[in-house]
C-alpha cells in the first residue's frame, strides 16, 4: 500500500484541516481527513479532536464483526467529545469528516459534509461520495444559478458539531483492488483541482503542483491518496 498526503493552509491564517493515517498491518489501515468548519471558532481543534477520537476507538474495537456499526459508534463518540469541548470553550465548533478503513481488498468509506472520497479503477471514477451540502440539495430540486453557488457553496447539511442528534453517517463497503486509487480530499482541494485529471500524477508532481498554489489558494486544501 502506498500513501501520499498533503495539506496546506492557502492564504488562510491557520490550517483547520487535519489528516491521520493508522497502519495496523501491511493490509489493514485507517485514513481520516477532517475539515474544521469555517464560520465556527476552533476549527483546527474540532478536526484534530474528531480524528483522534475516531482513531482511538477504532484501534481498540475493529475486531467487531459489524464494522459499519463500529465506525458509526466511533463517530457518535467523537460527536459527544465535540459537545463537551464546545461547553468547555464556550464556543461553537464543528468539522466535516471523510474516512476509509481498508482491510485486505475491502474498503469501508464514510463521510459527513462536503469532503469527498473518490475511487478510481483503470483511470475511471467508479465511486464518488455525494456532498452533504445545501448546494447539492438545491441541485436535486432544480437549477442552481452562479449567484446561488457563490452564496451557499460553503454551507454543509451534515457534520460533527456536538449536536444532541448526530447526523446519519453513510458507510459504504466496496472492493479495493490492486491498481485502484482511493482519494480523500477537502473541499478546498477539489474546488481548486479536477481530481480526475491529477489522481495518477507522481508524488513529486503532486507536491510541486500543490505547493505552487499555497500563496494564492483561498482555502485550506488537503488530500490523502492511497494505492495498492
Amino acid at each position: 500500500m502506498q500513501v501520499f498526503k498533503y495539506t496546506a493552509k492557502g492564504i488562510r491564517e491557520i490550517n483547520e484541516d487535519f489528516l491521520l493515517n493508522d497502519f495496523y498491518s501491511p493490509s489493514e489501515s485507517l485514513h481520516l481527513l477532517a475539515d474544521g468548519m469555517g464560520g465556527y471558532s476552533f476549527g483546527e481543534v474540532a478536526s484534530s479532536l474528531t480524528c483522534k477520537t475516531i482513531s482511538d476507538y477504532l484501534s481498540k474495537n475493529l475486531l467487531s464483526d459489524n464494522i459499519p456499526a463500529c465506525i458509526k459508534q466511533s463517530v457518535d463518540i467523537a460527536n459527544s467529545i465535540i459537545h463537551k469541548k464546545k461547553i468547555e470553550l464556550g464556543s461553537k465548533l464543528g468539522t466535516t469528516i471523510a474516512g476509509a478503513y481498508i482491510t485486505g481488498n475491502t474498503a469501508y468509506l464514510f463521510w459527513l459534509g462536503d469532503v469527498r472520497i473518490y475511487l478510481f479503477r483503470q483511470s475511471k471514477v467508479i465511486f464518488q461520495t455525494e456532498d452533504h451540502s445545501l448546494i447539492n440539495d438545491m441541485r436535486k430540486q432544480g437549477t442552481v444559478s452562479p449567484l446561488d453557488i457563490n452564496r451557499y457553496k460553503n454551507i454543509v447539511t451534515r457534520s460533527i458539531t456536538g449536536a444532541s442528534h448526530q447526523d446519519e453517517l453513510p458507510v459504504i463497503e466496496t472492493s479495493f483492488n490492486p491498481g485502484d486509487t482511493l482519494i480523500l480530499c477537502s473541499d478546498g482541494m477539489w474546488q481548486s483541482w479536477n481530481i480526475a485529471s491529477i489522481f495518477n500524477l507522481s508524488d513529486e508532481e503532486l507536491n510541486k503542483l500543490f505547493s505552487e498554489k499555497e500563496s494564492s489558494n483561498d482555502d485550506n486544501y488537503s488530500i490523502i491518496k492511497i494505492g495498492i
